[in-house]
């Protein structure tokens, strides 16, 4: 009941006041994001700002209205007249109401993306046309206000209503259901009815330059320019007095907003912004010194997400006041990574890679800050590693040794070559160990002073975390080999026992162990989940409490317990806290850290949690405060927006955008179904989108999905545009959606577009390739039957040359056959010839062989002497030598021989004789045996003569054959 009480006064302050729902931490400095003139590529001087229903922003600009989706800046319209945007309004319906330097009107945005602006100067008599800037513009029912300094412009129903001062106005102010107007000569007046109406005893007010009026339990607050900040109540105007004062009335107060908690927010000229409370408490001042581009404000605005963005003569801010992590500054802003921090006597102290620092934390933590800044510890300029307390004493762990801080002072204890931290030995509070780059140091309390001992003996492994367990063991972690168990001997001097596990006793890998202590249990990090030691097998096993709630797939950097035994945990790049319940289960939070993401020092990940309730993170971005009593809404609803969609052929040919004159303004009405319809030539699209959500808008993530071309969502991933090339001819719909650094997914955008299919594949090409077709078949039918009648005539033309040809291959077979025939008669004749040849040289052959013989005989007879044979009968020889010669002659053997020969050789006899008859029947048989081939030996025994005899004869023949001497007379018979 009382909850439901409690929410429906909050109801019920949001409706009958302006109160914006958002809170602002007191401790430290809320995370800032600035946006540069470089950055949003328009004017520097920013004088108003809006979201509309989607929550987009947009901003009043000296170039015109510029819009931010999270990712792009653009300038969307102007004033007709080209002038300075000095304010800004927007209705339910997302229309936007400008006022400009002489010129004032509303936009609305069309179904392609564009901005159009419309005047409504056109609507005032002659007489009114003549006004400078409208600083406010103010939407009251259904009517619109625009004040300038000359004059208020009423526009309702279309008319506008000009309210006039003789003396000019000087500002408007809108308070809950009230309407106030100063005037520069009658003081504070009330817009009624569309009418000014004295304020009672507004004439006290003349003159203060009022900047913003809220309405309080107490009264009118109000703001002035250099007077400070006044309330009235029961007729009195009266000072109220802020711890701020100092600040205000030298800096001259610019504007104003009022938070949910009872803050009020001012912004001046020379000084940034100063936060106070309802009492005047300084809660905040954040300044360009610490975070602000520029120290000239304008103009406030909360979004939906609670950050409060600030406009700014140079740029714009963007402050997360709403989230419950900041960041501990000061003026000078020295610390750069922080290892650790820790709380000693109202004092804060970090441990920097510049040194030890410390401030006034309970100055700071009051808000007293402009005076208060980091003050750096003498004697310690290199990496601190760590700080601790240990009994009355706050001892720092130095790159070179071992030093006791008090005060502004440091006192070394041990030069050493590099010490990470200490602890104190179990049992033992007068024994501190000191693990150092090579070893373990042991240090006495003596009196109340910490006194350096020696070095232990046995133990010569970096020692960067420790942690004691109940047995008095020590356990060591070492990133890149392990975890040593050890312990020491009674006298403290030397390690008596170590024990190593890594990989091989059951870690998931050797690399990147850690060991924490929680509830007395030791307990290891590593790559793979938490794990401890099983104590009766000794083997590493993963904790089941821990599996349960950071599961097995994360590396635990640290795990940390606070006075409340809530559990502080790194695990991956999450930072979490598990808090505990009665049932000993766990409530496990981690969205309040992920701001924390990349931020801290690999491997010097640290967390400080004191009594109050204050958490320190360490980062290399300096030191993150955490107050759990802040509370921030994080599963906001939000949108993906469509930013601009372009062909890409042509270039850059926009279907769809927002920036200015990029597209000719038609008279369409607004659409929320974007569509598009493209030819087949524009099937390469480029889209680009974004999300409203400003909270780490950089660290916010994209899927999107082409309905019609990719079965299924893409993977999350920092893109923020995405490219189609070649799409064939369908309808799409491009989905884009996104998840924020709170992994709350935005309701998705749409863009609908049909791709036309090429001319080619047109219902109008199909008509004409029907026609085509038609007109085709006739012509094939047309041509087989002119074909067919070609055909009948060449077919008949075809028997006849086929019957010619059978006729030519029967007389080609007769020629054939004879001349099978002619070559049968022909091989006989050969045959015949060859045989005859053979006859011929077997004749030859013997006759040579008969006349050598001879020969022979006769040459025997010839050489019987007739005087010294007397007893030879000479007659017989003379016989025998007749006979032999007759022989010789051979006449009959010749005239076979001839008759043969002439036979073989084409009557070769018979043609020589007719062309030389003067040849001898001697030079005839000659001839044919040169004919033959034969040689001078071979014919001299068929001739009977000798082979001088065969020369002498050759000779004679070449004269009557008339043969030049070149010419070889063989050839020539051969040839014959």
């Amino acid at each position: 009941m009382t909850k439901f009480i409690i929410r429906f006064l909050v109801l019920l302050v949001s409706l009958i006041s302006p109160v914006v729902i958002s809170q602002i931490k007191k401790i430290g400095v809320p995370f800032i994001t600035s946006y540069s003139p470089k950055m949003y590529k328009a004017a520097s001087e920013n004088w108003d700002v809006i979201q509309d229903s989607k929550g987009m922003m947009f901003f009043a600009n000296h170039f015109g209205i510029m819009q931010f989706d999270g990712v792009r800046w653009s300038i969307i319209t102007q004033p007709e007249n080209r002038s300075m945007v000095r304010s800004l309004a927007i209705d339910k319906d997302d229309k936007m109401y400008a006022g400009a330097q002489g010129d004032f009107g509303y936009v609305i945005q069309l179904s392609n993306g564009q901005y159009r602006y419309t005047s409504l100067v056109k609507l005032l008599p002659a007489s009114a046309g003549n006004f400078g800037d409208v600083v406010h513009t103010v939407i009251r029912d259904n009517e619109v206000i625009f004040f300038s300094h000359e004059a208020i412009f009423i526009y309702k129903n279309n008319k506008i209503k000009v309210l006039k001062s003789k003396y000019n106005f000087d500002d408007f102010f809108e308070t809950g259901n009230e309407i106030y107007v100063s005037d520069n000569g009658k003081g504070l007046l009330q817009l009624k009815n569309d009418a000014l109406v004295p304020f009672p005893d507004g004439q006290k007010f003349a003159g203060m330059k009022i900047r913003k009026i809220f309405k309080t339990p107490k009264g009118l607050l109000l703001f002035t320019q250099k007077e400070g900040l006044f309330l009235y109540a029961d007729k009195q105007i009266k000072p109220f007095i802020t711890e701020a004062d100092y600040l205000l009335k030298q800096n001259q107060i610019s504007t104003g907003i009022q938070f949910s908690d009872g803050y009020f927010g001012i912004g001046t000229r020379q000084s940034g912004l100063i936060v106070v409370d309802s009492e005047g408490h300084l809660i905040q001042h954040i300044n360009k010194q610490i975070g602000l581009q520029n120290d000239y404000v304008t103009s406030f605005k909360v979004d939906r997400e609670g950050n409060l963005w600030v406009m700014l003569k140079e740029g714009i801010s963007l402050i997360q006041i709403s989230s419950p992590l900041s960041r501990v500054l000061d003026s000078s802003n020295s610390e750069t990574k922080i290892y650790c921090s820790q709380i000693y006597q109202n004092k804060l102290y970090i441990a920097t890679d510049n040194g030890l620092f410390w401030l006034d934390w309970q100055a700071y933590k009051n808000g007293k800050r402009d005076n208060i800044h980091f003050q750096h510890i003498q004697g310690m300029s290199e990496n601190v590693w760590n700080i601790g307390v240990f009994g009355n004493s706050l001892l720092a762990f130095e790159k070179n040794g071992i030093f006791e801080v008090s005060g502004n002072s440091a006192r070394i204890l041990a030069k050493i070559d590099g010490v990470w931290q200490g602890i104190l030995v179990p049992n033992h509070p007068d024994l501190l160990l000191a693990g150092g780059y090579t070893g373990l140091y042991l240090l006495k309390n003596i009196n109340g002073s910490w006194v350096y001992q020696h070095k232990l003996k046995g133990f010569e492994e970096s020692s960067r975390v420790i942690e004691t367990d109940a047995n008095n063991a020590i356990w060591i972690a070492h990133g890149y080999k392990g975890i040593f168990k050890i312990k020491l001997n009674e006298a403290f001097d030397a390690v008596s026992d170590v024990q190593f596990y890594n990989q091989k006793n059951g870690f998931p890998s050797s690399l990147f162990l850690n060991t924490f202590k929680i509830d007395n249990q030791i307990l290891f990090g590593t790559t793979k989940g938490v794990y401890k030691q099983n104590p009766v097998s000794k083997k590493m096993l993963p904790d089941p409490v821990f599996k349960k709630y950071l599961g097995l797939e994360n590396h635990i950097r640290l795990l940390k317990q606070d006075s409340q035994k809530n559990i502080w945990y790194i695990s991956g790049e999450n930072t979490g806290k598990m808090t505990k319940k009665a049932n000993n289960t766990f409530d496990v939070e981690e969205l309040p850290f992920r701001k924390l993401r990349y931020l801290y020092v690999p491997g010097f990940e640290n967390i400080q949690t004191t009594a109050g309730g204050d958490v320190f993170f360490g980062t290399q971005d300096g030191l993150i405060h955490y107050n759990a009593v802040k509370n921030k809404k994080y599963q906001t609803k939000y949108k993906a927006v469509i930013s601009e969609v372009k062909c890409i052929i042509p270039k850059d040919s926009l279907l769809f955008s927002s920036r200015y004159d990029v597209l000719p303004n038609k008279n369409k009405s607004i659409d929320d179904k974007l569509s598009a319809v493209l030819s087949y030539e524009n099937n390469a699209l480029h889209f680009s989108f974004a999300s409203l959500f400003y909270d780490e808008a950089e660290a916010t993530k994209y899927e999107y999905w082409l309905e019609g071309f990719e079965p299924k969502w893409s993977d999350c991933s920092l893109q923020t545009e995405k490219e189609y090339t070649n799409l064939p001819e369908n309808e799409y719909v491009f989905h884009v959606r996104s998840k924020n650094i709170y992994d709350v997914v935005s309701e998705e955008a749409v863009f609908r577009f049909e791709i036309l299919p090429p001319w080619y594949r047109t219902i109008w090409a199909y008509i004409l390739y029907f026609l085509l077709y038609s007109v085709v078949i006739y012509l094939i039918i047309k041509y087989q039957k002119t074909l067919a009648g070609r055909q009948r005539q060449q077919l008949i033309q075809d028997q006849e040359k086929e019957l010619l040809r059978s006729r030519a291959e029967l007389n080609e077979q007769k020629l054939t056959l004879e001349q099978q025939n002619m070559s049968i008669i022909r091989e006989n004749l050969e045959a015949t010839i060859n045989l005859k040849n053979a006859k011929v040289a077997s004749s030859t052959v013997n006759l040579i062989h008969l006349n050598e013989i001879l020969l022979s005989i006769k040459e025997l007879i010839s050489q019987i002497d007739k005087k010294n044979e007397p007893n030879v009968n000479f007659s017989l020889l003379t016989k025998i030598n007749k006979l032999i010669d007759h022989e010789l002659q051979g006449d009959k053997q010749w005239n076979e021989f001839e008759e043969i020969f002439n036979q073989l050789h084409d009557n070769f006899m018979q043609r020589l004789k007719q062309s030389y008859p003067e040849l001898t029947p001697r030079d005839m048989r000659l001839c044919a045996y040169l004919r033959m081939n034969f040689n001078t030996k071979e014919i001299a025994p068929l001739l009977g003569i000798s082979v001088r005899g065969v020369e002498d004869t050759r000779y004679r023949i070449r004269k009557k054959l008339q043969l030049p001497s070149d010419t070889n007379i063989t050839e020539f018979i051969l040839n014959f």
